[in-house]
């Protein structure tokens, strides 16, 4: 494995509700950036994450669980959290080790019980955080209406910089507000 300098480390831990999608979204990430050569799938009971034999048996998180790839010259260390609150004291525990954090909420939920807990965690740790909203090609998702709970939760400083390209089955991908580019 190749040597980091300390400014070329990124430490993120995904965090949300249970079942956001948060294993699910570490797999896309692991998938794209080449750690992997297929895309796993908790259903499946193959992720890199979920390892532990009670969470392939109930498609759930249990232990938070790191794993690393490389982007744009970085080493990137994802901490996979829990997010049932069964099993919140080890994503508060894992939020000690990393710089900040990404939420995980599903588009057809909105903001649960999970998500408002670990944002809470953010704040206590003063750690920067960044929203993902997630199974936007799901049957009754709603961007619009989640864009507006998370800004009701949190704050109007919640500011989208990617918007979807179509809903639900029809949903193809996404614009970034900032690239302008799809």
């Amino acid at each position: 494995m190749k040597d980091y300098t300390v400014d070329k480390i990124r430490n993120i831990a995904i965090i949300g509700h249970g079942s956001s999608g948060k294993t699910s979204l570490t797999s896309a990430f692991l998938f794209n950036s080449k750690v992997t050569s297929r895309f796993t799938k908790v259903e499946k009971g193959n992720t890199v994450t979920d390892y532990d034999p009670d969470e392939i048996e109930r498609n759930i998180s249990i232990n938070s669980a790191v794993c690393f790839l490389e982007w744009n010259g970085h080493k990137v260390n994802i901490v996979d959290c829990p997010g049932y609150t069964n099993f919140l004291w080890d994503t508060r525990a894992s939020l000690r080790a990393v710089d900040s954090g990404a939420v995980v909420i599903c588009g057809v939920a909105g903001i649960e019980v999970g998500t408002e807990k670990v944002w809470e965690m953010l704040k206590e740790f003063n750690l920067p955080r960044i929203l993902i909203i997630n199974k936007l090609d799901r049957e009754n998702s709603n961007y619009k209406r989640t864009v507006e709970s998370i800004r009701q939760a949190f704050g109007r400083q919640a500011v989208p910089i990617q918007l979807p390209i179509g809903e639900e089955e029809k949903f193809t991908g996404v614009v970034d507000l900032i690239s302008r580019k799809a």
